[in-house]
């Protein structure tokens, strides 16, 4: 199965999100924004669910979600 690169950011209200990722502006518009605090990725994944994985792995350490 082929993996999908997935991008994804910590919002303020500290909820997760992750996006299927298509080029650098996915990254570049989310760092602009006042609603994200952290942005991480891209990173392979084969699903959703294994993108939110990545992602609190990435994030635990840093802000201790």
């Amino acid at each position: 199965m082929n993996e999908l690169l997935w991008w994804g950011y910590l919002h303020t209200e500290g909820t997760l999100q992750v996006k299927r990722y298509f080029d650098s502006r996915d990254l570049e518009e989310a760092k602009e924004s006042d609603f994200v605090v952290a942005v991480h990725g891209p990173w392979p994944a084969k699903n959703r669910e294994e993108a939110i994985t990545k992602l609190k792995e990435d994030l635990h350490g840093k802000n201790n979600t």
